[in-house]
């Protein structure tokens, strides 16, 4: 036992002088490429299909030419995601209305919610780029990041 022992402290005294000693610094290139490993961590959540941008589609049957909010469709398999963006807020719904988990994730922070019985979120607007990611019946999927 006592052998164990001085291996443990021997390896936990290697460990602690492994961290006493300057480092260089993460180049540029690893710190990127450890991030898009890192984004991989979600592989096999299902991207969303956007369907509609306002900024690209027409509007039909909406009065005025300029509108002060963004407006998204995403496909995923049998439900839509609706999301509008306005200068205060973003607004998700799910469609066929389904209360379930969602985020809304930004470059550094990412908020849990859940839509209500409506299939609905709302929060204040939040830094751009942003995404939503919900867990559908069938599996989670995430819309592209979306820039308002």
């Amino acid at each position: 036992m006592s052998d164990d022992h001085n291996a443990h402290d021997a390896l936990l005294d290697r460990i602690d002088d492994a961290f006493d000693t300057d480092l260089a610094p993460i180049p540029t290139h690893l710190a990127a490429a450890a991030r898009d490993a890192f984004a991989w961590r979600s592989a096999d959540v299902q991207l969303a299909e956007l369907l509609f941008d306002s900024a690209n589609d027409e509007l039909v049957g909406v009065r005025g030419a300029t509108t002060e909010r963004r407006s998204f469709r995403f496909g995923a398999g049998d439900f839509v995601i609706r999301v509008h963006l306005t200068s205060s807020s973003l607004f998700a719904m799910i469609e066929p209305p389904l209360s379930v988990a969602c985020r809304v994730t930004t470059r550094d922070a990412s908020v849990e919610l859940r839509t209500d019985e409506m299939g609905e979120v709302a929060i204040d607007a939040t830094e751009q780029p942003v995404r939503i990611e919900v867990d559908l019946p069938n599996g989670t999927v995430v819309t592209p990041w979306i820039i308002g």
